[in-house]
């Protein structure tokens, strides 16, 4: 549980920091190459000496194949954050991005067979319904892309389901390799990026990537660390929904943004979410 609480606690972080820096108005290629950068090297300050590296052969290819199709899905995804939060706002982006859940829960009830009790049942349609209240409430009030909230929602999802699938076919050891691997790698397609674009970068950019990279890690680590110990149907919903709830609950004590009827609603649905989860 101490895994997920932590990436649970990073996401949140991660959020508030891509939203500052979108207003900063940080280069955003930049700031996501610096994020991968400084991600590499706090992860390989995390590794404790690759004690997975001593596997060899096929057991050492399987983090390294893993980690490099999650850093592209987490490159994808992090593009398209950046932009959906400019045009549809942080706080939809990362609605939908959390109903991603549904994907990794509903593949491990038939890849794995990790099936749910009754009451968890009720937990994760509860959740699904208010994450879904949650993002409809501003669908008439202004256009919104929903190309790009479709696409962070399916990335996203992919990326927790990867996570799993590490956590099943892989030693718990190789999970060092697998975060390593996967900011050596983002930071490699983000630099080809940036490259080729031409991208300007300064200080800010180094800045803001430092702000985003370090939680960035505290999500992969929590993320595989929860997925190696526990069912999808617990990690994931828990997941979403408590950082969909510490999102809101920051934003209306520390940032004074009112909560609608329907983000208050939506909210306590997913309290109660939690609580059936996990009992």
């Amino acid at each position: 549980m101490g895994s997920l609480i932590i990436a649970i606690i990073s996401n949140t972080v991660m959020i508030f920091s891509m939203k500052y820096a979108e207003k900063a108005g940080s280069n955003a290629k930049g700031t996501i190459l610096w994020n991968y950068i400084l991600g590499t090297v706090a992860a390989l300050a995390l590794s404790k000496g690759f004690t997975g590296l001593g596997f060899g052969g096929m057991k050492l290819w399987t983090p390294l194949v893993l980690g490099f199709f999650n850093a592209i899905l987490m490159t994808a995804c992090m593009l398209i954050q950046q932009k959906s939060i400019s045009i549809n706002g942080a706080g939809m982006t990362t609605t939908y991005n959390r109903l991603g859940v549904l994907i990794p829960t509903v593949l491990s009830i038939f890849l794995f067979q990790e099936y749910p009790t009754a009451l968890k049942i009720c937990g994760i349609i509860l959740s699904a319904a208010a994450i879904m209240l949650s993002y409809e409430r501003d669908a008439r009030a202004q256009q919104k892309r929903y190309a790009l909230l479709s696409a962070v929602l399916i990335f996203g999802g992919l990326i927790d389901f990867n996570s799993k699938i590490l956590g099943v076919i892989a030693a718990p050891e190789m999970k060092s390799i697998y975060t390593c691997g996967t900011f050596f790698f983002s930071a490699v397609i983000m630099m080809i990026v940036t490259v080729l674009q031409g991208e300007r970068m300064t200080r800010r950019e180094i800045g803001y990537g430092a702000l985003i990279g370090i939680p960035n890690i505290g999500i992969t680590f929590g993320m595989v660390g929860a997925a190696s110990q526990l069912p999808a149907y617990i990690v994931f919903p828990v997941y979403s929904g408590a950082v969909i709830l510490l999102v809101n609950g920051i934003s209306m004590a520390l940032l004074k943004e009112q909560l609608t009827k329907r983000e208050m609603a939506s909210t306590a649905m997913i309290g109660v979410a939690l609580v059936l989860l996990n009992l």
